[in-house]
């Protein structure tokens, strides 16, 4: 009898950090070298890769000489609400540098802005008015005066551009996009980066609203699954001081039995194995454990659901004909480009024009993957599993 069992320091809700979290330093390394280069920068991966947790590492580490902020902006619903979330980003960020310097613009900010209070929580003002769409292309020239480089992350913010356009304001959403990308052309706006990040594809948003050339000028910075070595530091990393116990053989079994190694992925399992054992009262971790853990982890509709509903959110037209293509590919373990060409002639559709635009939308999103030429299949046993038993023949 095990008197007392310690869990693995697992997390499967909000973003990892700290010990949670496992860093890839090439990833930070080819960031920073971008970012060096005076490249704004859009991070490009599947769902649930971990971007948020990636940005938020970054921005907590950064090198000598600069400034970060990270934020997840999805609740912003109006333009005026954006711009005034970056403006309040930006300020917040200058309270964090902390050099004579920063602090002395920041000194003449308060005054102009009539700045009451700056706390994690926002910047709060006077009554005074403020066009923050047209202070935003005041102050991001005067940061250069602080010797310091500013960098803003935006997580979400393909979500914000969707949600104005589907609520029928798409100008709204273009503004933004050109906006912004005369900031980041401008000479004036130097030692400041953009960086933007999403759970939904930017380029297919903006594709929606006819505008691909307002984010061409940003560098895209491609995160993926882990690899092997990355899956098994992070079981490691995660169950070190936890009472079950994970051989090399079943560490090993774990990682061909998830497939596709995102930290998501191997977390729900670690949970769910977690809890087999410990109703078992029994640390070392069997390969029926993990069977029966993969089984358990699909029973959860939450853990995929997600996954569902952001097609049906931002490809809400489409959705019926994306559907098609991936309840096929489910049942049939594959799919050919031709029997997604055949589809894509159906009456209730007609989309042979621009079919491989979607094929490719969820090839990005990390539904999946062509693994030979012009023949696809899920790129993960969970998603396509779950895709069975949402949509059976």
């Amino acid at each position: 009898m095990i008197n007392k069992w310690t869990s693995p320091r697992t997390i499967t809700g909000d973003a990892a950090t700290g010990t949670r979290y496992l860093r890839r330093q090439h990833i930070n390394d080819y960031f920073w070298q971008e970012v060096e280069k005076g490249n704004h920068i859009l991070f490009v991966a599947p769902r649930r890769v971990g971007k948020s947790s990636i940005m938020k590492d970054l921005a907590e580490n950064p090198l000598e000489g600069y400034s970060c902020i990270y934020e997840d902006i999805e609740s912003v619903s109006t333009k005026n609400g954006f711009y005034k979330r970056l403006f309040e980003l930006i300020v917040k960020c200058l309270d964090r540098t902390n050099t004579k310097k920063a602090i002395a613009l920041l000194g003449k900010w308060r005054k102009q802005f009539k700045i009451t209070e700056i706390t994690k929580s926002g910047v709060k003002f006077e009554t005074k008015e403020i066009d923050y769409e047209a202070e935003l292309r005041n102050i991001i020239p005067e940061l250069a005066a602080t010797d310091t480089h500013t960098v803003i992350f935006l997580d979400e913010f393909a979500e914000v551009i969707n949600k104005l356009n589907k609520e029928g304001r798409p100008q709204d959403a273009i503004n933004i996009l050109h906006t912004l990308r005369e900031i980041r052309s401008d000479a004036d706006f130097r030692k400041f980066t953009l960086v933007y990040a999403g759970s939904i594809g930017l380029q297919f948003v903006i594709k929606t609203i006819d505008r691909p050339k307002l984010i061409n000028d940003l560098h895209p910075v491609k995160t993926g699954a882990l690899d092997e070595d990355e899956a098994a530091q992070l079981i490691r990393q995660l169950t070190q001081h936890a009472t079950i116990q994970f051989s090399e053989a079943a560490i090993a079994y774990l990682l061909k039995k998830v497939h596709h190694l995102l930290p998501y992925y191997i977390q729900l399992m670690i949970e769910e194995i977690d809890r087999i054992c410990r109703t078992a009262s029994r640390p070392e971790v069997t390969n029926a454990d993990i069977d029966a853990a993969f089984t358990g982890v699909l029973k959860t509709n939450k853990n995929f659901d997600d996954w569902l509903e952001r097609l049906k959110d931002y490809q809400l037209v489409h959705f019926p004909f994306i559907n098609s293509i991936l309840k096929s590919c489910a049942h049939k373990s594959s799919i050919t480009v031709q029997e997604i060409y055949n589809i894509a002639g159906d009456k209730k559709f007609k989309r042979q024009e621009d079919y491989m635009d979607f094929v490719e939308e969820l090839m990005n999103d990390g539904y999946l993957v062509e693994e030979e030429e012009h023949v696809y299949r899920f790129i993960s046993p969970f998603l396509q599993q779950f895709w069975l038993k949402k949509y059976p023949l």
